[in-house]
């Protein structure tokens, strides 16, 4: 479908080398470029990609007559993304080419060829330009200025392009390539000339920046799995879902699918069971809805906790693919790593782990694969499937998500490739910021409708992010079409009656709180705060509290403590327990409580705290407590639902009737009031950003998370299988980092398979304060004596902190 530039002028020398070895002869640059290309031929074939791009094309503003001229482009970027690596300079001093090892002097000469490379396929390309008529002439002008931009940081990471221009109008190379380059500088003086003027050429700023992201991605994909291939001596494989009916085999014969197709032939099959049968309903109505609207961009999965809904997503995920071909990844995105490893053994049951699927985040090992011949690990090929998500399906974390889709450097955006004709299920998006919402399913819907991503948005309190938009072509599917039939059957709603008598107090004092929790002694008890130091606080006041059985759970605690603590809270010997948590206890947890005492946040936490409450829908007379202690607004910052706390007569009747949809509704209107104002907020920013190429910019936007540091607190931990020692892990972590004879596919997988010992000992601490340590290394601050700021096991913040000078999140 392109076709390619005549560049034979350029690299008709075979003494042109791309890459050197010591153990094989060098790769020219033509045979270089030729395999980048058979890397994009194989993405084409495999993820869809040229359907993809020129529609996206097409999307940006662009005709029939115009679209495969600027595709032409798009793949020419790729094809000669290291064409300055013709440079004599780079040939003698960074490949030692005997060919030019007499080499002259000449001013300005460099070993660069990212910039070079970009300068002149822009002097390639713009021959081709200057034959168009005036308005498609500035049209492929931008898009050629947007891949070169591409090109001159594909060693790099994207920052913001306004300088773009002057690097290249100064990259003055002519004299020591010795070779003719034409470019006509004053083709793009006016490159830059503001977001009014550019608009007129690109009606979709959406659409060009996500071609543009897309572009990247596929250009250092090419580029990384060229020169893998040429390393290692074997091809790189883009794995997918080959054969969706062997994929979903074990899901189709699992006791719970075999047991709704039963419940299909006979509405009595569940008549013993009927929270079985009800969550057999939803599950039906999801897959017809789904099936009624194959042509859906986003669906949206609402239903009551304890109702299935990984098992419906999982169903829904394969039924989009057997209906849809063309599609052949799955990612399930989910804000926090409890959810991650909760649903990566609900998969297990089905498929494969590390073979079907693999956990991608910040403390789960690199899968290792093995080299077929010598059955020796092979750490290249596992390294890259990890930067890549080559996997089947992939289980991995907000972060990483959006790393993919607004990251600047070539690590995040690697996978951004293997979306595209992807389903991507979201967990509790209402997690995510909500002062960028409307952002977020901005980019979301389009990123969705221009590279074929199914999006599932699942959860119990469901933000129905589409409200926010005003772009009628994208389509918004409710999987459920009457949500309440489900939230206000009694199996669900009434499974946990709602006390909201404590509130009538005002704040209220821990000791009159230990008081009523203990009360309940004789039951599985839940107490929940949203500051760590009081739920600590609280936990050495009642711990005091003679014949209770009480243990901690906070996001300090590490996942050895955790696990231990949730199985001992599960065990079916145990038949009374109280639980001190904060809000990591809403993530998904899997725990039945009987009772429950909550401290307002926000509408969408009282319920997930709900959800841990009675979850099997099998106790009687469960009940949650409401009251008021520490300011929801010191650790829901910017958040706008604090502002519609259940102590508002309204909000508090719209919760108990488990009408989220109305609460959000005036979310909504805040929030778009609030990005529509004037100011640095203002949404028409975004589209200009993604106009001039803000990428840095829009990265920072779209951050989840604020920049925190890392403190790695060296002690010694109990397990059952034997004391491990801080010191001893720091120690491991900092020679690997130092070992300079380990290759670094290697080294990182080690690293990766030492991380989760690593954050046994890690806490995050806000970035802007100074943190006295023994030692910075590799991105943590070390504290050799960290024991001291252990209690019981338990981090001690309040001595930490007036000690350190420092604040823990």
């Amino acid at each position: 479908m392109y076709k390619l530039l005549n560049v034979e002028h350029l690299i008709n020398d075979k003494n042109i080398w791309a890459h050197t070895s010591e153990v094989k002869r060098s790769e020219t640059l033509e045979e270089h470029s030729r395999l980048c290309l058979k890397y994009y031929n194989k993405y084409c074939e495999i993820k869809g990609i040229e359907n993809i791009v020129l529609k996206t094309i097409k999307a940006c503003g662009c005709d029939n007559s115009e679209i495969y001229g600027i595709y032409n482009m798009f793949v020419n970027a790729i094809y000669l993304h290291d064409i300055g690596k013709i440079n004599p300079y780079f040939q003698n001093k960074r490949l030692k080419n005997p060919s030019y090892k007499d080499v002259h002097n000449f001013k300005n000469a460099n070993t660069n060829h990212s910039l070079p490379s970009a300068y002149i396929y822009m002097c390639e390309v713009m021959p081709c330009i200057e034959q168009l008529d005036r308005n498609s002439k500035k049209k492929f002008t931008i898009f050629m200025f947007s891949f070169a931009y591409n090109i001159s940081k594909h060693h790099g990471y994207l920052k913001d392009a306004v300088n773009f221009k002057d690097d290249i109008l100064n990259c003055s190379i002519e004299d020591y390539y010795n070779k003719k380059l034409n470019l006509d500088k004053n083709s793009i003086l006016t490159i830059n000339d503001g977001y009014t003027r550019l608009k007129k050429y690109i009606l979709d700023e959406i659409a060009f920046y996500i071609l543009n992201k897309l572009h990247f991605s596929l250009l250092v994909s090419c580029d990384y799995c060229a020169t893998s291939e040429y390393i290692n001596g074997r091809e790189i494989e883009i794995e997918t879902i080959k054969d969706i009916d062997d994929f979903s085999y074990g899901y189709y014969n699992s006791e719970i699918y075999q047991g709704i197709e039963k419940y299909k032939l006979n509405k009595e099959y569940f008549a013993d069971d009927p929270i079985n049968a009800l969550r057999s309903d939803l599950f039906i109505e999801a897959q017809k809805n789904l099936e009624e609207n194959l042509d859906g961009n986003i669906y949206y999965l609402e239903a009551p906790t304890g109702s299935g809904k990984t098992n419906n997503s999982i169903n829904l995920a394969i039924n989009i693919i057997k209906r849809n071909p063309s599609i052949n990844n799955i990612f399930y995105i989910f804000p926090f790593n409890t959810l991650v490893e909760q649903t990566a053994e609900v998969l297990e049951r089905y498929f494969k782990k590390d073979i079907d699927f693999a956990i991608v985040n910040s403390i789960t090992p690199i899968v290792i694969k093995s080299d077929e011949e010598t059955d020796e690990p092979d750490y290249e090929y596992s390294y890259l499937d990890r930067i890549f998500n080559n996997y089947p399906v992939v289980v991995t974390s907000h972060v990483n998500f959006f790393n993919m889709l607004f990251g600047i450097g070539r690590d995040q955006v690697f996978p951004l490739t293997k979306l595209c004709n992807s389903v991507v299920v979201i967990d509790e998006i209402q997690s995510y910021k909500n002062d960028i919402w409307r952002h977020i399913i901005i980019f979301l819907s389009k990123y969705a409708q221009l590279l074929n991503i199914k999006i599932i948005i699942m959860s119990a309190t469901l933000p129905k992010l589409g409200m926010m938009l005003e772009d009628e072509n994208i389509r918004f599917v409710s999987l459920i079409k009457n949500s309440e039939k489900y939230f206000k059957d009694p199996l669900f709603k009434n499974r946990v009656e709602l006390d909201f008598s404590l509130l009538q107090f005002g704040k209220i004092s821990l000791e009159y709180l230990a008081d009523k929790v203990s009360e309940y002694k004789d039951k599985k008890v839940l107490v929940e705060f949203i500051r760590k130091e009081t739920a600590h606080d609280f936990y050495k006041i009642i711990k005091n509290i003679n014949n209770l059985n009480v243990v901690e759970l906070t996001g300090d605690d590490n996942a050895i403590y955790r696990k231990e603590v949730i199985k001992k809270i599960n065990n079916e010997n145990t038949k009374s327990i109280i639980v001190i948590a904060t809000q990591v206890i809403e993530a998904g947890i899997d725990i039945d409580m009987d009772i429950g005492f909550k401290d307002i946040a926000i509408p969408d936490s009282e319920e997930q705290f709900i959800g841990r409450i009675n979850r099997s829908c099998k106790k009687k007379k469960c009940k949650a407590f409401f009251f008021d202690y520490d300011n929801p607004a010191m650790i829901y910052k910017d958040d706008i639902r604090v502002n519609f706390p259940i102590t508002n007569i309204d909000i508090m009747t719209k919760f108990q009737d488990k009408n989220f949809e109305s609460i959000y509704e005036l979310i909504f209107k805040v929030l778009k009031v609030k990005s529509d104002r004037l100011n640095r907020d203002n949404i028409k920013y975004l589209f200009e950003d993604c106009m001039l190429m803000n990428y840095r910019k829009i990265s920072k936007i779209m951050t989840l998370i604020e920049g925190n540091v890392q403190v790695f607190l060296a002690h010694r931990i109990k397990t059952e299988n034997g004391i491990i020692d801080g010191k001893d892990v720091w120690n491991e972590y900092k020679q690997l980092l130092k070992n300079s004879d380990m290759h670094y596919a290697e080294k990182a997988v080690n690293i990766s398979r030492l991380k989760e010992k690593m954050s046994y000992f890690t806490y995050n601490v806000c970035g802007n304060i100074e943190i006295k340590c023994d030692e910075e290394f590799g991105g943590y601050y070390y504290i050799n004596d960290g024991d001291r700021f252990i209690d019981d096991g338990k981090f001690d913040r309040k001595k930490f902190s007036s000690t350190m000078g420092g604040m823990f999140l």
